[in-house]
């Protein structure tokens, strides 16, 4: 019987009869372990911008903002009936009002002198510029469904008032993993 021998080139068979395998698999599979590790670590860092909405402190959900965008609280006056919205942005964690939208100056609106500059545009009475620091956070007294409170971000909005009328709704600036915002779905209060 002919064996294989190093001396004649050829690689002696296992147990089985079948030649050895190379160890290059091993390699291969610690880089796609590593590459694995590398993405489920940048899925879950707390590297994306949101605005956390709470409801007296249980979590409602998380909407994403990309750094530089603003968001919209959205209402109705109460007293007039017309439909009023403010926009603001969040730096370096803080949240400032940056602009109101308004059809008619009711009960508590208008232009105060020194914050921003106002003007006609279509309907609304648009006060730009406005630069306001409101803190860290914003407590929200959510209105009566006609009052229709909402938050709007560019690609997302959240109806308040159909459930959570009369309570409070804290929004504010955080950073969360990208699984989370991928997995959470979008934040709807519960009636």
């Amino acid at each position: 019987m002919d064996t294989p021998s190093a001396a004649d080139g050829r690689r002696p068979t296992g147990a089985g009869g079948g030649t050895r395998r190379p160890r290059a698999a091993a390699p291969a599979l610690y880089g796609t372990a590593l590459a694995l590790a590398v993405a489920l670590t940048a899925l879950l860092l707390p590297v994306r911008p949101a605005l956390r909405l709470s409801d007296e402190g249980d979590t409602i959900g998380h909407l994403p903002l990309a750094e530089g965008e603003r968001f919209t609280i959205a209402y109705v006056h109460s007293i007039d009936g017309l439909p009023i919205e403010e926009d603001i942005g969040v730096r370096d964690g803080h949240l400032v009002v940056e602009a109101t939208r308004l059809r008619q100056f009711g009960a508590g609106m208008g232009h105060i002198p020194g914050e921003g500059t106002g003007h006609a545009e279509g309907e609304w009475w648009v006060i730009e510029g406005i630069d306001r620091d409101i803190g860290t956070e914003l407590v929200l007294r959510v209105g009566s469904p006609a009052v229709d409170h909402r938050i709007r971000t560019p690609g997302d909005e959240v109806r308040l008032s159909p459930c959570l009328a009369a309570r409070p709704v804290t929004v504010e600036p955080v950073r969360v993993p990208v699984l989370h915002l991928l997995l959470g779905g979008d934040p709807e209060p519960e009636c």
